[in-house]
């Protein structure tokens, strides 16, 4: 799970933005399309120049002074913040070496960046992976090749399983230097917490502000870094920022960003350099599922979790992970199976929520749900009552498993006998003989003699039946 992971690499060759550059070619970005700026008139390209050549990212147009990167795309190659003087952004560009004759180009160089306050540069993937650049004077926005990209509203629904794009101007192959072309990707978002199988430190610990997300037949690669990762409705609203993928750059393969919805992110991105830092997971955190087998309706389930950062608080959601559907979510942590989980696998998911986003962590699934189980009521020895008078029928049930909920017994005598006479109670702890006794009001005409009485009884979705014998005196 702790496997280290290559950051998409920055670094491009002295000659890449020098003469002996190629400009446009018909190579593509690996399994993406080249498109024209226009399409994507909120990406830019950032060089960070250096004594030998050129550091290459792509960013987000956020308003005219301000553009959006990854937080490592502002380090040089040993790991030292760049010199401000060293960067500079092109907008409204297809192409950073020849740029199309319907290209609007708008060159600027850099005032100052802010970085995320929880990035530290790191040779491999690291959460909080953003930065902001303020340019020294504004972008014109007027036109279609330069616009900005939407921010996301505080608070929404992690976008898992949607559908998003990216363009960047990355590498169009995993080997060689990017042509300088803008090429358009294709995603899904993952699961929160899920990679596929991309092992990383920063997935699943730090799912409430990092994303994974799979390219159809597509990745991004090196130069990518710093894209924005957009939905695919006419809003183009940003959703996450491009960070780190395998070093091979392998089509279809899961690709790690910065989540923007995330509180903590969108906040510091908005202008707080002091963002609440989200929920995270350390070595020690744990959700666990609890139940006495076999699983079957009428089990009682519990989920516990705990030794969380950042002090969050927790909900459990209950899910059918057969079907992807959640069965309950509250923050009790118990949940009884019923009869509409026959079938189902359960899981427990632990939702950890605070100030700076959610995160979550879940278990295995249990087996599948069984039917519920016979209720068991123990053999019952005959009764004697007189006519007129009370008598009580001692009942013991024995559900067999750890069963909460209500209990009841009902006893059905003839009715020239006695009226039928019910008790019930609800269990909170399950487990164990529970017994009952019924009271009994003998009619006084009730026939003398042997009379069949008719016991069922109830132990939450749990049913059983039997029968005893009344002797009815004077």
């Amino acid at each position: 799970m702790k496997r280290l992971l290559i950051l998409l690499p920055v670094l491009a060759a002295a000659t890449l933005l020098g003469s002996s550059s190629t400009g446009l070619s018909a190579e593509r970005v690996i399994g993406g399309t080249q498109i024209q700026v226009q399409q994507a008139p909120w990406a830019v390209s950032i060089r960070q120049s250096t004594s030998s050549g050129a550091l290459l990212c792509t960013g987000s147009v956020l308003d005219s002074l301000h553009i959006l990167t990854a937080g490592h795309c502002v380090f040089d190659e040993n790991g030292n913040l760049a010199p401000i003087a060293s960067f500079s952004v092109r907008a409204g560009i297809s192409n950073f070496n020849s740029p199309l004759a319907t290209d609007v180009e708008q060159d600027r160089s850099v005032s100052s960046f802010r970085i995320h306050p929880g990035y530290a540069y790191s040779p491999t993937a690291s959460p909080d992976d953003v930065a902001v650049l303020a340019l020294n004077e504004p972008l014109d926005l007027t036109g279609p090749a330069v616009q900005q990209a939407p921010l996301p509203s505080a608070g929404g629904a992690f976008p898992a399983g949607e559908s998003v794009e990216l363009a960047g101007f990355g590498r169009e192959s995993s080997s060689g230097s990017s042509n300088g072309s803008l090429n358009e990707l294709t995603a899904t978002v993952d699961e929160q917490g899920d990679c596929g199988g991309f092992s990383n430190t920063v997935e699943p610990y730090d799912d409430a502000i990092a994303l994974c997300a799979e390219g159809s037949n597509n990745s991004i690669c090196s130069g990518d870094s710093g894209s924005g990762l957009v939905s695919t409705d006419a809003s183009h609203t940003l959703v996450a920022v491009a960070s780190a993928a395998p070093a091979t750059c392998d089509p279809s393969s899961h690709g790690i960003y910065v989540y923007v919805g995330a509180p903590e992110i969108l906040s510091f991105i908005q202008g707080n350099n002091s963002p609440s830092t989200a929920p995270r997971i350390n070595s020690t955190t744990y959700v666990d599922l609890f139940a006495q087998p076999p699983i079957r309706v009428g089990t009682h389930v519990t989920c516990e979790s705990g030794n969380w950062d950042n002090t969050p608080t927790l909900t459990y959601a209950f899910i059918d992970s057969e079907h992807d559907k959640v069965l309950q979510q509250s923050s009790s942590g118990s949940l009884v199976l019923n009869a509409q989980t026959v079938g189902a696998k359960i899981a427990c998911r632990a939702i950890a929520t605070n100030a700076g986003g959610t995160a979550v962590l879940e278990t295995t699934s249990t087996s599948a749900v069984g039917v519920a189980a016979k209720l068991g009521i123990e053999h019952i020895a005959a009764v004697t009552g007189k006519r007129g008078r009370r008598t009580a029928v001692k009942v013991w049930l024995d559900p067999g498993v750890s069963v909460i909920g209500k209990y009841g017994v009902c006893i059905k005598p003839p009715k020239k006998v006695a009226p039928e006479a019910c008790a019930s109670r609800r269990v909170s702890q399950g487990g164990g003989r529970v017994p009952f006794a019924i009271s009994l009001k003998i009619s006084s005409k009730a026939p003398v003699g042997a009379a069949k009485l008719a016991i069922s009884a109830i132990a939450g979705a749990s049913h059983g039946q039997t029968t005893a014998v009344l002797h009815v005196t004077k």
